[in-house]
């Protein structure tokens, strides 16, 4: 049993997850990053824009804090992709690990005879 759960682990290190895993995680940080920035932006535009009194200045910021909602909105796009991500990898390979545990435990299970047909068949008389 230890055996094939020792090989699914080297193959599983072989795979080079760790620089995927790096990856997604500074990506998911930089989607969060984006997503607080966002807001704060914008209510930092909309807020200048209600003390301006040129009416091309209030548009201009008001572009500006609608434009960051983008941001913010995209950012947390970024942000749930890469947690979904981590996660489903991580259940992928814990599905692995189970699954490789319960064929070990069905080949545990196939390789031992049960003693109820052991008495039965010495008790038939038959070889």
């Amino acid at each position: 049993m230890s055996e094939r759960i020792a090989r699914l682990e080297q193959e599983a290190a072989s795979l080079k997850v760790s620089t995927s895993a790096k990856r997604d995680g500074i990506l998911q940080a930089v989607g969060a990053l984006a997503m607080v920035a966002g807001v704060v932006i914008a209510f930092v535009a909309y807020q200048l824009s209600l003390g301006k009194s040129d009416d091309r200045d209030i548009q201009s910021l008001i572009i500006l804090a609608v434009s960051m909602l983008g941001l913010s909105v995209a950012g947390a796009a970024v942000f749930v992709r890469y947690s979904l991500a981590r996660f489903l990898r991580f259940w992928l390979l814990r599905q692995l690990y189970e699954g490789q545990a319960h064929i070990d435990r069905l080949v545990g299970a196939l390789g031992q005879p049960n003693s109820s047909e052991e008495h039965e068949v010495a008790g038939s008389g038959k070889p």
